[in-house]
């Protein structure tokens, strides 16, 4: 019982320690990394950071034009190797497909960054159905497919990180972004579980990364309002993307942008219910709903 205890204080220790004084930043010259949701937003930004730290680029994004635009951004930068990939990452084939292609011809993806996401704002009996599947396929299901696609490479090779954008939703739920809030949760429980899987392999040097953002200056959640903006800031993309890849490249378990967020995630676990919701009623955190519906 002892050596449990203190175990358990030295982990608590070591993350509170690892907060303020996180690893050194790896470099990630001549890795391979593969962004999903790369057309635009924080999937833009964070390909142009990898890019110019000599990393080579494999943009995967639905819309073909915008993704493109990516990878000429890099090429026009000077910045290296960029290739973009249109797929629609929720769809298990295309998946398979596009990534027996990107190794054949880029090569084995040594970082994997699951960043494509979607958001519907509407109250849960106003959504159709196609809305919420859509919601759980592009947010949760395709880091299924992209890990299930590239990980057997990375165990090949003992060696990897697989990055994932949750969110701060995951919290404690979100109205009026209930799939949303509900596909984020799934990815918390994937990265955790796969975390404790890839550790049953022994000396395992494959890491993972959860990334937790609060409302980021994108198209997505430019209608999301909240009571004092000082505290419950927006974060612009590039500061979002910069955190990202520092996480991943300072080997961060788990992260919230900004940092100091992920006390929320223990507040909303551990307090009641009432104390919850009075949190939310006094910052008052509205996304405003779709115009169309």
């Amino acid at each position: 019982m002892f050596c449990i205890i203190a175990n358990t204080l030295c982990a608590i220790l070591g993350s509170i320690w690892r907060y303020f004084v996180p690893n050194s930043k790896k470099s990630v010259s001549g890795e391979i990394v593969l962004i999903t949701g790369a057309a635009q937003g924080i999937g833009r930004e964070m390909a142009l950071l990898y890019a110019s730290e000599g990393a080579t680029v494999v943009c995967v994004d639905i819309q073909e034009e915008s993704n493109r635009k990516t990878t000429r951004m890099i090429s026009d930068l000077g910045y290296g190797k960029a290739h973009a990939y249109t797929c629609d990452v929720s769809d298990y084939a295309k998946v398979m497909d596009m990534c027996q292609d990107v190794e054949r011809t880029v090569g084995n993806v040594t970082i994997l960054v699951n960043n494509a996401g979607i958001a519907f704002v509407n109250r849960l009996c106003a959504m159709s159905k196609e809305e919420i599947e859509r919601n759980i396929c592009v947010n949760t299901l395709s880091h299924f497919w992209m890990i299930k696609a590239i990980l057997p490479s990375m165990l090949k090779n003992n060696y990897g990180h697989i990055v994932a954008l949750g969110s701060i939703s995951s919290f404690g739920g979100v109205p009026l972004l209930i799939p949303y809030s509900v596909s984020k949760y799934a990815i918390q429980g994937l990265m955790d579980s796969l975390r404790k899987e890839l550790a049953l392999y022994g000396n395992c040097q494959i890491k993972t990364t959860l990334v937790h953002p609060f409302f980021i200056d994108t198209e997505m959640v430019n209608r999301a309002n909240v009571n004092y903006p000082s505290f419950l800031p927006k974060a612009n993309k590039k500061y979002a993307a910069t955190s990202i890849v520092n996480a991943q490249r300072s080997e961060m378990v788990e992260v919230t942008i900004p940092g100091y967020y992920l006390a929320l995630k223990c507040l909303f676990r551990s307090i009641p219910p009432k104390l919850c919701a009075l949190f939310y009623k006094y910052f008052k955190i509205e996304i405003q709903k779709d115009s169309s519906s």
